[in-house]
Protein backbone atom coordinates (compact mmCIF):
# COMPACT_ATOMS: atom_id res chain seq x y z
CA UNK A 1 0.00 0.00 0.00
CA UNK A 2 2.80 2.04 0.70
CA UNK A 3 4.66 1.81 -2.33
CA UNK A 4 1.27 2.16 -4.12
CA UNK A 5 0.69 5.76 -2.36
CA UNK A 6 4.09 6.29 -3.22
CA UNK A 7 3.39 6.01 -7.09
CA UNK A 8 0.09 8.02 -6.85
CA UNK A 9 1.96 10.81 -5.15
CA UNK A 10 5.12 10.64 -7.56
CA UNK A 11 2.64 10.28 -10.37
CA UNK A 12 0.21 13.36 -9.02
CA UNK A 13 3.62 15.07 -8.52
CA UNK A 14 4.72 14.55 -12.02
CA UNK A 15 0.58 15.43 -13.61
CA UNK A 16 1.23 18.66 -11.35
CA UNK A 17 5.05 19.59 -12.72
CA UNK A 18 3.59 18.91 -16.38
CA UNK A 19 0.67 21.31 -16.02
CA UNK A 20 2.69 23.74 -14.25
CA UNK A 21 5.73 23.54 -17.22
CA UNK A 22 2.90 23.99 -19.90
CA UNK A 23 1.19 26.96 -17.73
CA UNK A 24 4.54 28.87 -17.16
CA UNK A 25 4.89 28.10 -21.41
CA UNK A 26 1.90 29.06 -22.37
CA UNK A 27 0.96 32.07 -20.26
CA UNK A 28 3.91 33.85 -22.02
CA UNK A 29 2.20 33.20 -25.20
CA UNK A 30 -1.40 34.40 -24.09
CA UNK A 31 -0.50 37.78 -23.48
CA UNK A 32 1.47 38.25 -26.63
CA UNK A 33 -1.63 36.80 -28.76
CA UNK A 34 -4.07 39.01 -26.70
CA UNK A 35 -2.02 42.14 -27.00
CA UNK A 36 -1.12 41.93 -31.00
CA UNK A 37 -4.66 41.38 -31.00
CA UNK A 38 -5.73 44.33 -29.21
CA UNK A 39 -3.29 46.42 -31.39
CA UNK A 40 -4.81 44.79 -34.30
CA UNK A 41 -7.78 46.37 -33.43
CA UNK A 42 -6.89 49.47 -32.08
CA UNK A 43 -4.79 49.85 -35.44
CA UNK A 44 -8.62 49.51 -37.37
CA UNK A 45 -9.92 51.90 -35.29
CA UNK A 46 -7.85 54.31 -35.76
CA UNK A 47 -7.54 53.49 -39.52
CA UNK A 48 -11.33 53.75 -38.83
CA UNK A 49 -11.47 57.01 -37.50
CA UNK A 50 -8.57 58.57 -39.49
CA UNK A 51 -11.06 57.70 -42.92
CA UNK A 52 -14.09 59.20 -41.00
CA UNK A 53 -12.37 62.90 -39.63
CA UNK A 54 -10.41 63.15 -43.80
CA UNK A 55 -14.33 62.87 -44.93
CA UNK A 56 -15.24 64.98 -42.16
CA UNK A 57 -12.84 67.76 -43.06
CA UNK A 58 -12.95 67.61 -46.38
CA UNK A 59 -17.13 67.92 -46.17
CA UNK A 60 -16.18 71.09 -43.91
CA UNK A 61 -13.72 72.74 -46.22
CA UNK A 62 -16.06 72.33 -49.38
CA UNK A 63 -18.68 73.85 -46.99
CA UNK A 64 -16.88 76.62 -46.30
CA UNK A 65 -15.74 77.33 -50.02
CA UNK A 66 -19.01 77.20 -51.21
CA UNK A 67 -20.50 79.53 -48.34
CA UNK A 68 -17.07 81.73 -48.66
CA UNK A 69 -18.74 81.99 -52.76
CA UNK A 70 -22.52 82.28 -51.60
CA UNK A 71 -21.09 85.64 -49.58
CA UNK A 72 -19.29 86.73 -52.11
CA UNK A 73 -22.01 87.05 -54.18
CA UNK A 74 -23.80 89.85 -51.80
CA UNK A 75 -20.23 91.66 -51.08
CA UNK A 76 -20.02 91.81 -55.26
CA UNK A 77 -23.62 93.17 -55.54
CA UNK A 78 -22.39 95.85 -52.85
CA UNK A 79 -19.60 96.91 -54.67
CA UNK A 80 -20.75 96.99 -57.89
CA UNK A 81 -23.74 98.96 -57.21
CA UNK A 82 -20.75 102.03 -55.51
CA UNK A 83 -19.02 101.66 -58.80
CA UNK A 84 -21.88 102.00 -60.97
CA UNK A 85 -21.66 98.77 -62.59
CA UNK A 86 -24.79 97.87 -63.43
CA UNK A 87 -23.34 94.61 -65.46
CA UNK A 88 -21.30 93.39 -62.79
CA UNK A 89 -24.64 93.31 -60.31
CA UNK A 90 -26.85 92.22 -62.55
CA UNK A 91 -23.88 89.50 -63.41
CA UNK A 92 -24.62 87.84 -59.42
CA UNK A 93 -27.59 86.58 -60.73
CA UNK A 94 -28.69 83.67 -62.80
CA UNK A 95 -29.31 84.72 -66.33
CA UNK A 96 -33.71 84.12 -65.53
CA UNK A 97 -32.98 84.96 -61.93
CA UNK A 98 -35.66 87.24 -60.44
CA UNK A 99 -35.01 90.62 -58.00
CA UNK A 100 -37.60 92.33 -56.03
CA UNK A 101 -36.11 96.24 -55.83
CA UNK A 102 -36.47 97.76 -51.91
CA UNK A 103 -38.94 100.23 -53.38
CA UNK A 104 -41.00 97.02 -54.63
CA UNK A 105 -40.02 97.40 -58.79
CA UNK A 106 -40.08 92.89 -59.62
CA UNK A 107 -37.15 92.63 -62.17
CA UNK A 108 -36.62 89.39 -64.22
CA UNK A 109 -33.27 88.74 -66.71
CA UNK A 110 -29.98 90.59 -66.24
CA UNK A 111 -30.91 92.51 -69.05
CA UNK A 112 -34.22 94.06 -67.04
CA UNK A 113 -31.74 94.36 -64.07
CA UNK A 114 -28.95 95.97 -66.11
CA UNK A 115 -31.28 98.58 -67.32
CA UNK A 116 -32.92 99.16 -63.65
CA UNK A 117 -29.24 98.91 -61.83
CA UNK A 118 -27.62 101.25 -64.08
CA UNK A 119 -29.84 104.77 -63.90
CA UNK A 120 -30.18 103.84 -60.25
CA UNK A 121 -26.63 104.02 -59.73
CA UNK A 122 -26.16 107.19 -61.44
CA UNK A 123 -28.44 109.18 -59.90
CA UNK A 124 -27.93 107.77 -55.85
CA UNK A 125 -24.10 107.10 -55.89
CA UNK A 126 -21.51 110.14 -55.32
CA UNK A 127 -17.95 110.16 -54.28
CA UNK A 128 -18.38 109.43 -50.72
CA UNK A 129 -20.93 106.69 -51.06
CA UNK A 130 -20.67 103.08 -49.48
CA UNK A 131 -21.95 100.06 -49.53
CA UNK A 132 -21.62 96.84 -47.64
CA UNK A 133 -23.37 93.64 -46.31
CA UNK A 134 -23.36 92.39 -42.63
CA UNK A 135 -24.98 90.03 -41.08
CA UNK A 136 -24.99 87.11 -43.21
CA UNK A 137 -26.73 83.88 -42.43
CA UNK A 138 -26.50 81.00 -44.63
CA UNK A 139 -28.27 77.76 -44.98
CA UNK A 140 -27.58 75.06 -47.13
CA UNK A 141 -30.97 73.37 -48.13
CA UNK A 142 -29.36 70.86 -50.78
CA UNK A 143 -25.55 71.17 -51.32
CA UNK A 144 -26.29 73.22 -54.11
CA UNK A 145 -28.97 75.55 -52.57
CA UNK A 146 -28.22 78.06 -50.15
CA UNK A 147 -30.59 80.74 -48.22
CA UNK A 148 -29.30 83.94 -47.49
CA UNK A 149 -30.66 86.29 -45.55
CA UNK A 150 -27.68 89.61 -44.73
CA UNK A 151 -27.95 93.14 -44.16
CA UNK A 152 -27.07 95.73 -46.69
CA UNK A 153 -26.53 98.89 -45.47
CA UNK A 154 -25.90 101.74 -47.30
CA UNK A 155 -24.36 105.30 -47.04
CA UNK A 156 -24.08 108.96 -47.95
CA UNK A 157 -26.71 108.32 -50.98
CA UNK A 158 -28.37 110.98 -52.89
CA UNK A 159 -31.64 111.22 -52.19
CA UNK A 160 -34.09 111.97 -55.66
CA UNK A 161 -34.97 115.32 -53.62
CA UNK A 162 -31.06 115.91 -53.49
CA UNK A 163 -30.21 115.22 -50.61
CA UNK A 164 -27.63 113.09 -48.47
CA UNK A 165 -28.94 110.53 -47.22
CA UNK A 166 -26.73 109.01 -44.25
CA UNK A 167 -27.55 105.41 -43.98
CA UNK A 168 -29.96 102.94 -45.53
CA UNK A 169 -30.59 99.81 -44.08
CA UNK A 170 -31.81 97.11 -46.21
CA UNK A 171 -32.87 93.66 -45.34
CA UNK A 172 -31.43 91.54 -48.26
CA UNK A 173 -33.08 87.90 -48.64
CA UNK A 174 -31.87 85.68 -51.58
CA UNK A 175 -31.45 82.20 -52.52
CA UNK A 176 -28.03 80.83 -54.06
CA UNK A 177 -28.15 78.21 -56.67
CA UNK A 178 -25.01 76.56 -57.73
CA UNK A 179 -24.41 76.62 -61.80
CA UNK A 180 -21.67 74.29 -62.29
CA UNK A 181 -18.51 75.56 -60.51
CA UNK A 182 -20.00 79.01 -59.65
CA UNK A 183 -22.64 80.26 -57.44
CA UNK A 184 -25.18 82.92 -58.44
CA UNK A 185 -28.20 84.14 -57.06
CA UNK A 186 -31.26 82.84 -58.53
CA UNK A 187 -34.37 84.65 -56.62
CA UNK A 188 -32.91 88.02 -54.60
CA UNK A 189 -35.75 90.13 -52.63
CA UNK A 190 -34.44 93.60 -50.64
CA UNK A 191 -36.73 95.86 -48.31
CA UNK A 192 -36.05 98.31 -46.00
CA UNK A 193 -34.89 97.43 -42.74
CA UNK A 194 -36.93 100.15 -41.18
CA UNK A 195 -39.18 102.67 -42.81
CA UNK A 196 -37.84 103.94 -45.44
CA UNK A 197 -36.66 107.76 -45.99
CA UNK A 198 -39.39 109.36 -47.32
CA UNK A 199 -37.38 110.84 -49.87
CA UNK A 200 -36.86 107.34 -50.87
CA UNK A 201 -40.14 106.66 -52.23
CA UNK A 202 -41.61 106.20 -55.03
CA UNK A 203 -44.54 109.29 -54.57
CA UNK A 204 -41.84 111.73 -53.66
CA UNK A 205 -39.27 110.49 -56.54
CA UNK A 206 -41.88 111.15 -59.12
CA UNK A 207 -42.83 114.90 -57.62
CA UNK A 208 -39.40 115.81 -57.83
Amino acid sequence: MKIKEKEMKVSQSYRAALIAAHTIHSAPQKPKSAFRGLMQRLGLAFLACALVIGAIGTASAGGTQDEAAVRALGDTFANAFVQKNAELRASTFAEDGTFVTPQGDFLQGRVAMVKDFGPEAEQAVNGTTQAAFSNYRVRFIKPDVAVVDALLTVRNVNGPDGTIIPVIPINFFFVAVRHGDRWLIQDGRAHFAAAPPSNMTKSSASQN
